[in-house]
């Protein structure tokens, strides 16, 4: 899984260009709170589970020493506020083994990815609406307009 969860990055956790335009995906960020915060489980969940998933991978995309490096996780709400409790601080990949969708865990954002209609679901709103929420939320935390928040902002919103 670890292989699969590298083909579609390019650091590790963003998702790389190519990968993005060759499956029709779309990629949003959102603030991260320790991976998912409650409303985004409460969305999540049943977008997935609405189109069939009923579990995903969670593959680490940096080392975790003793820590799993791979496992099953549950497309429940429990399961997913237990993924966060457990590994809220690391940086993983939740995606299906199909990889028809993923969410890249960071400590800075998540990065929600899948074809639009999927993606929008998983959102809980339009795509353009939960860009412009992060923008927003990069803005207030940054200085420059170089900086990483908003250049991830930037670049996903050109693909």
């Amino acid at each position: 899984m670890q292989a699969l969860a590298s083909e579609m990055t390019t650091n590790g956790y963003e998702f790389g260009t190519a990968w993005v335009r060759k499956h029709g995906w779309k990629v949003v960020p959102v603030e991260d709170g320790n991976h998912f915060a409650p409303q985004e489980i409460t969305t999540l969940v049943p977008a997935l589970q609405q189109a069939c998933y009923g579990e995903c991978f969670a593959v680490a995309t940096e080392p975790l020493g003793d820590l799993p490096a791979c496992y099953r996780v549950s497309i429940t709400e429990e399961d997913l506020r237990n993924f966060n409790a457990e590994c809220g601080l690391f940086r993983y990949i939740l995606m299906d083994g199909a990889r028809s969708w993923a969410v890249s865990c960071n400590e800075f954002y998540n990065l929600f990815a899948a074809g639009p209609t999927l993606l929008e679901a998983m959102l809980g709103r339009t795509i353009e609406s939960a860009r412009q929420e992060y923008l927003s939320f990069a803005m207030q935390l940054s200085k420059h307009p170089d900086e990483p928040l908003l250049r991830i902002a930037r670049h996903y919103a050109e693909l």
